[in-house]
């Protein structure tokens, strides 16, 4: 057999779109991710849909596996054939560990590559506003465990000596001890430091103060892993330089719950707004060939196509692609459910005659009540999660209808935890809701901001007991929109 290759990559601070792209391509090609507590849990999302997951974090006092248990995991899957990627934190070099994986690989004749990835060191620094160095100011810095291996003591006498800028990875629990060592050792007691929390999440934090401050323990009820903690005068700049504090969306944690597919638009926007967005979807694209083969023959005598979704207008047309069916068979109209489905149609040459205002099922309904002869026969390719309610209201208006399931959503339990503590929640259609429901539940639903899209979906809430907000529009730049107003008037 084959012996696997281990990819040990570094994830960066956790905002996921700090990732390399040489990281990106080792998760999507992975046959196994071990992955560590601090790495965003969207990133498992990009990976192949029968990846095998293994967690193995790491919190203060509380190991899930051991470091030799990880090493073996590792050994073990790479000699039964697999690609392993050993997803971490952060650098894998930088108080990672990642070189005693490594040597352990050499020495069991494994193949690996070690990827970079982005350190909290400079991140967490950078996300609050602290530039790491300042021409005149401060040309140098130095970067410190804040925690070691059995205690052992740094010097002490040489840190607090240092110019420039002075960093603690990992130093939550030593912040107090730190800041006491560097003062008893002749550091000046009013040196500006601060404490740089959950950094580029929407939990980010920054505690900023003097020396003497984190050494009388005045903030000791605040601080928490993971932190980062900077001592130097570049901290000065944060009142100028804080972008990402600035941004809009800023300290809100956005739960989203589309398919990987069509999530990446809306999902970049948010980010691109300062939020932190969580993806809380639950299900996986399967495509439905043997449906499409039933109305192939029949093509020609749909007087309308209706989609209801990109999927639906990927899954419908590849396949008739890969079958050299040709697309001129077509005769009838088109009509999309949306915007953006619409441009799907647009894209592969085809006019698209029905668009309703309202991007929904309900839109689609009346748009056929009010415009459409009833004499037409309508072709409409949905999710299978959607199930018969279009069908139904077109056939009870005297329309002849056919209806073909092209793909589904297949619910695959895959929990991501910052689910629960999410302070917005959106949700695009009443499958994707029960497919979350499912998975995780909805009590953390109540008392917090739900935004519902079309009508369908907000009284399948309701039938749950849940409130929602309808955005009317169901474009991403709709939902974004729609999340602005919320959080600007304090929902």
């Amino acid at each position: 057999m084959k012996t696997g290759k281990v990819y040990i990559v570094g994830a960066g601070p956790y905002m996921e779109d700090l990732i390399t792209l040489k990281g990106l391509n080792a998760i999507k090609t992975a046959d196994v991710i071990i992955y560590d507590r601090l790495v965003n849990k969207n990133l498992l999302r990009l990976a192949k849909d029968e990846a095998i997951y293994v967690y193995c974090g790491k919190e203060p006092k509380n190991h899930t596996l051991s470091q030799d248990e990880i090493i073996k995991l590792m050994i073990d899957y790479a000699k039964k054939g697999f690609n392993v990627v050993r997803l971490k934190g952060g650098d894998p070099y930088i108080f990672g560990r990642g070189a005693e994986e490594a040597e352990k690989l050499f020495e069991n004749n494994i193949s690996f590559e070690v990827i970079p990835g982005i350190s909290s060191f400079c991140s967490a620094l950078t996300f609050a506003g602290i530039p790491i160095t300042y021409r005149k100011l401060a040309r140098e810095f130095h970067v410190f465990t804040g925690h070691t291996c059995n205690d052992e003591e740094l010097n002490w006498n040489v840190i607090s000596k240092l110019d420039g800028t002075l960093i603690f990875l990992m130093s939550a629990e030593n912040v107090e001890n730190i800041s006491q060592k560097l003062i008893s050792h002749g550091k000046e007691p009013k040196t500006l430091a601060a404490a740089v929390i959950n950094a580029t999440t929407g939990r980010q934090k920054v505690i900023s103060g003097y020396l003497e401050d984190f050494a009388s323990g005045k903030f000791k009820n605040q601080v928490a892993s993971p932190m980062v903690f900077v001592i130097g005068e570049v901290i000065r700049f944060r009142n100028k330089l804080s972008f990402y504090e600035s941004l809009p969306l800023y300290g809100k944690r956005i739960c989203i719950t589309r398919p990987k597919s069509v999530s990446g638009n809306i999902k970049n926007l948010l980010l691109s707004l300062g939020a932190d967005v969580v993806d809380g979807c639950c299900s996986r694209l399967v495509y439905h060939k043997e449906e499409i083969d039933k109305i192939i023959s029949f093509l020609p005598e749909y007087d309308v196509l209706v989609f209801t979704s990109v999927n639906g207008v990927d899954s419908f047309f590849d396949y008739l692609i890969e079958k050299k069916i040709d697309i001129r068979n077509i005769k009838g109209d088109f009509a999309a459910i949306g915007k953006k489905t619409a441009l799907a149609l647009q894209k592969r040459g085809f006019g698209v005659k029905y668009i309703p205002d309202e991007h929904s099922s309900d839109g689609l309904i009346r748009i056929f009540k009010n415009e459409v002869d009833k004499s037409k026969k309508i072709l409409t390719v949905q999710s299978k999660i959607a199930g018969d309610y279009l069908k139904n209201a077109l056939t009870s208006l005297g329309f002849e209808v056919d209806t073909i399931f092209a793909y589904s959503m297949e619910f695959t339990k895959n929990p991501n935890d910052a689910v629960y503590d999410s302070d917005i929640y959106v949700f695009t259609s009443s499958g994707m809701f029960r497919h979350f429901v499912e998975c995780y539940g909805t009590d953390m639903l109540f008392n917090k901001i739900v935004i519902s899209i079309g009508e369908h979906t907000k009284k399948t809430l309701e039938s749950f007991g849940i409130k929602s907000i309808a955005c009317d529009e169901a474009t991403d730049e709709g939902i974004a929109n729609k999340i602005l107003e919320v959080v600007k008037n304090g929902v």
